[in-house]
């Protein structure tokens, strides 16, 4: 059976990234998931960029609160934004 997806690299030793530490200390083990979920949908995206307007259907997909989706983008320097998009 083909699978319809993509590749994305994740190091072994990814929990072990200062930034990614962080934002478990603060928010738990479930913004582990989300933040590789992210990296996931991006991963479909053309060019990798995500509408920032949309970040609520993410929290939805995501079954978690849209805070915590933006929280992950915007306060660990873990993705880049353009104000229109994160990437």
């Amino acid at each position: 059976m083909k699978k319809d997806a993509y590749y994305i690299q994740q190091y072994s030793n990814e929990r072990n990234d200062r930034k990614i530490r962080r934002m478990v200390k603060l928010q738990g083990l479930e913004s582990y998931a989300v933040y590789f979920m992210i990296l996931e949908v991006l991963r479909e995206q053309d060019e990798f960029k995500y509408p920032t307007e949309d970040i609520d259907l993410l929290a939805d997909e995501f079954k978690t609160s849209e805070d915590r989706v933006k929280s992950i983008i915007d306060d660990f320097g873990l993705f880049k934004t353009d104000g229109e998009y994160f990437f």
